[in-house]
């Protein structure tokens, strides 16, 4: 049994590994930008016309390949290869730098030279070097980024942060959308879980649309759009606990979810145009009537999107007479048909249902650690270096000194080199 753990273990702590899930994540990453993540599970079909390849394809998810079940087992594997590494590597070199070899007697060091001086010049290496006398001879320690090499392992944490924050926020986020006519109140959220399967969400908390406004130009195109949204406890839909107004950019936010303003749709139901009407050359009046309602002998009959070209218009009857007020015109009636009515069309209102979009990504903060910490774990990897120097001093018969310097570095040794034969000439000078 003990064989088996340690084969194990082997196995998870091999380098080995290692590049083989990282080959198997690269072929994930460009699976996943081969086909397209967007599309739907059928329109992916549509391309596949072998029953053997189209088997294959549902196997591997490849419509929804960073959700698929063996891209999860290729981030477990990585994070239990990180672990494995770091129980193998990283308890040797804790003890090593909260333990150091102090003596240059007791280790063999690639820097290391004797010189005979007239004095001591201190400190030799810096002032938080350690010193101590021990057999008549006097020993000195220096140490500089006595942590460096735990750099790597603080990335593998780091990388573990992010990558168990990605998998919770993955399985356990909300990606949907509501559409809640105007008025109308919903609380399920048609979310897309994994292989791109369509869910009904619960909130827990209902969500009120009380109004939407649509802007458009004045050929009838939208501009803009936004929803007044509410907030409801389920039990208690008499008072709203959130209200907000969103726009495009500009969400609602309660407990860990986002909702964003995406989209409209029109509702089937009765248009209510806007005009105004008032004597020819004089003061204005607004209604707002349903097509063929009438206002004094005045009867809007029909809507035209667009008119010959004009844009939109609709059609008016007057009597026996009939006649076009177009939108994006509004002075053609009071100045080319000169009636004795002036008619300004506003264009008309009908009903919508707003297009929410409604996100909850869980755990945001733990990856965000997880970011901050590896920037820390880069730092100490690339930019610090763990170096270590020796001195030993032996006082000779003729009153002079043996010094014996020594030194090491874990990287970067051409570097240390120069450094180190600056310590050595400046004692030789003395």
């Amino acid at each position: 049994m003990r064989r088996l753990y340690a084969k194990t273990f082997s196995l998870f702590a091999s380098l080995k590994l290692t590049l083989v899930i990282m080959v198997g994540l690269g072929l994930a990453l460009f699976t996943g930008m081969f086909w397209d993540q967007t599309s739907s599970l059928d329109k992916h079909l549509e391309g596949v016309q072998s029953p053997l390849a189209r088997k294959l394809f549902l196997f591997l998810e490849l419509n929804d390949v960073f959700h698929s079940w063996w891209f999860g087992i290729l981030v477990l594997l990585l994070a239990l290869n990180l672990i494995a590494c770091s129980i193998a590597r990283l308890p040797k070199i804790w003890i090593d730098a909260r333990n150091p070899v102090k003596k240059p007697d007791d280790k063999k060091l690639p820097f290391q030279t004797n010189l005979i001086v007239s004095q001591i010049k201190t400190p030799i290496f810096g002032p938080n070097e350690e010193t101590w006398i021990e057999n008549n001879q006097r020993y000195v320690f220096f140490e500089k980024h006595k942590y460096a090499r735990c750099g790597v392992y603080v990335i593998h944490t780091a990388l573990l942060f992010i990558m168990f924050g990605s998998i919770i926020a993955t399985q356990a986020g909300v990606d949907g959308m509501m559409l809640i006519p105007e008025g109308g109140i919903e609380h399920l959220v048609s979310a897309k879980g994994p292989g791109g399967v369509l869910y009904s969400h619960d909130l827990g908390f209902a969500v009120s649309c009380t109004d939407f406004r649509l802007k458009t130009y004045t050929d009838g195109s939208p501009m803009a759009y936004e929803s007044d949204l509410a907030i409801f406890d389920k039990k208690d839909l008499s008072t709203p606990i959130v209200t907000k107004t969103i726009k495009v950019n500009d969400p609602l936010e309660y407990q860990g979810y986002t909702f964003y303003q995406a989209s409209y749709q029109a509702l089937e139901g009765e248009k209510r145009l806007n005009l105004k009407i008032g004597p020819h050359g004089g003061p204005l009046k607004s209604y707002q009537v349903k097509p063929g309602e009438k206002i004094g002998d005045i009867i809007p009959t029909e809507i035209y999107e667009d008119y010959a070209g004009l844009g939109s218009a609709v059609q008016i009857q007057q009597g026996d007479t009939q006649f076009v007020v177009f939108r994006k015109y509004p002075e053609f009636d009071s100045q080319v048909r000169r009636g004795s009515l002036d008619i300004i069309y506003q264009g008309f209102d009908e009903p919508y249902a707003t297009g929410i979009s409604v996100g909850k990504v869980p755990c945001v903060s733990f990856v965000f650690a997880g970011f901050v910490i590896m920037f820390v774990g880069l730092y100490m990897a690339f930019c610090m270096n763990q170096r270590r120097y020796y001195a030993k001093i032996t006082p000779l018969e003729n009153g002079k000194f043996e010094l014996i310097l020594g030194g090491i570095s874990n990287r970067y040794p051409q570097a240390f080199e120069q450094e180190f034969k600056k310590i050595v000439s400046q004692h030789q000078s003395i």
